[in-house]
C-alpha cells in the first residue's frame, strides 16, 4: 500500500537551490531532472541570436534546457516547480513561456486535485455507479479513490483520461492525454482502464 512521505532536503546545484524528497524514488512524476549544461567552450556565440560572447556580453545557461545564451536572450527569471527550484531561475525565452504555462497547472489544477472532489465512478461494463472522493497524494504519485471501496491508481500508469459531463453523449467524450513522459502500457493495464463520470452535483 502506498504512503505519502513528505521528508525533503534542500540541495544546492549550479542552477540554484532545490527542495527534493529524501527518497528520490518517491519524487513527483511531474518532476524533470536538471539538464546537462552545454560546456562553455562549445558555445562562443549565443545559441539564439548568434551574438558573440566577450567580456561585456557574457554567457548564461538556461536552467530548463541547459543551452547557452546572451543576457538579452536569457534574462527572465521564472518559477520552475517541475525541477523543484525554491526561487525563480534564469530561463531562455522559449523555456520561460513553457514554464509560465505550467504554473497554471501547479497553482490551480494540482491544488484542486490534492484537496479532493466528489465523483461518481462506473467501472468497466458495469451500469452501477459508486460515489467516491478522489484526491491526489501529496507526492503526486497516486490518485486515491475513497467510497464503498478504496482504490489507488499510480499516476504514471495513466495514459488517457475521459471525462463525461452532464449534457454530453458518449460520442462527445473529452479525452486528455497524459502530460507525463510516455509510458509502456501493458494489456493487463489496458483492461483495468476506467471511465470516470464527474458528478454534476459536486461541481
Amino acid at each position: 500500500m502506498s504512503t505519502d512521505r513528505d521528508g525533503k532536503k534542500l540541495v544546492r546545484s549550479a542552477s540554484g537551490l532545490r527542495m527534493l524528497p529524501e527518497n528520490r524514488a518517491l519524487s513527483s512524476p511531474f518532476c524533470l531532472e536538471e539538464p546537462q549544461w552545454v560546456p562553455d567552450k562549445e558555445c562562443p556565440r549565443c545559441m539564439h541570436c548568434d551574438a558573440k560572447f566577450d567580456f561585456i556580453n557574457r554567457k548564461h545557461h538556461c536552467r530548463r534546457c541547459g543551452k547557452c545564451y546572451c543576457d538579452k536572450c536569457c534574462s527572465k527569471k521564472v518559477p520552475l516547480p517541475r525541477m523543484c527550484f525554491v526561487d525563480p531561475v534564469r530561463q531562455c525565452g522559449e523555456c520561460s513561456v513553457i514554464s509560465q504555462k505550467e504554473m497554471e497547472f501547479y497553482d490551480r489544477q494540482l491544488k484542486v486535485l490534492m484537496n479532493g472532489a466528489a465523483f461518481a465512478i462506473t467501472q468497466g461494463s458495469s451500469e452501477k455507479s459508486e460515489n467516491i472522493v478522489c484526491r491526489l497524494s501529496n507526492n503526486h504519485r497516486y490518485l486515491f479513490l475513497d467510497g464503498e471501496n478504496h482504490y489507488e491508481i499510480e499516476v504514471a500508469r495513466i495514459s488517457t483520461v475521459q471525462i463525461l459531463t452532464e449534457g454530453f453523449t458518449p460520442g462527445d467524450i473529452h479525452t486528455y492525454t497524459s502530460l507525463l513522459e510516455s509510458q509502456c502500457v501493458t494489456e493487463g493495464q489496458r483492461r483495468r482502464e476506467q471511465s470516470y463520470h464527474r458528478d454534476a452535483a459536486s461541481v
